[in-house]
């Protein structure tokens, strides 16, 4: 009998122990564990200018402004400064967000030949005629989470950046541009 009793006891012991080491606290129940996220609003399009224009001319002259040059236009994603080590995977959330890919820049070698008749704009003296490439401006927000003892999603703000990136297909434009 005494030996029954042990067994017993020893067993309600070992299935108290098992019944403790189950019992976890809540946040380890609660899924997924802490992270960080990216989220893209304010999406637009812009077109922001290259590094391909004609010299400045006085806007009150009439006439045409022509560019024809073989060279390489470029263009490069602005607002990224201090988050270099992400832009990568914001790029490519952006992409998503746009159904587009968009990029830190963009480039092409070609031969360019364009004019454009130069207008007059009040209040501006001198015009110029520039290449302007198809971007994606947006607000990335980073955040971390994580989920607190009652397994609530907390989600806490680490920064916000305006970003203006290049699309990485050829959609350019001429156009003036004046001062």
């Amino acid at each position: 009998m005494r030996k029954l009793a042990s067994s017993v006891v020893t067993t309600a012991i070992v299935a108290g122990g098992m019944v403790g080491g189950v019992a976890a606290p809540a946040s380890a129940a609660c899924a997924p564990s802490p992270g960080k996220g990216y989220k893209i609003t304010n999406k637009s399009t812009v077109q922001k200018s290259t590094n391909l224009h004609s010299d400045w001319m006085y806007d009150h002259l009439g006439g045409n402004l022509t560019y024809n040059a073989t060279s390489t236009a470029e263009v490069n994603a602005s607002g990224t400064a201090g988050v270099e080590a992400e832009a990568g995977v914001i790029f490519a959330k952006a992409s998503t967000s746009f159904s587009v890919t968009v990029g830190g820049s963009w480039s092409k070698s070609s031969s360019w030949e364009y004019s454009i008749p130069a207008k007059n704009k009040a209040g501006k003296t001198k015009v110029r005629m520039t290449m302007f490439h198809e971007s994606k401006k947006f607000k990335v927000r980073k955040y971390t989470y994580r989920y607190n003892a009652q397994c609530k999603y907390v989600e806490k703000t680490v920064w916000t950046k305006w970003m203006v990136a290049p699309v990485k297909k050829n959609s350019n434009v001429w156009g003036l541009e004046w001062k």
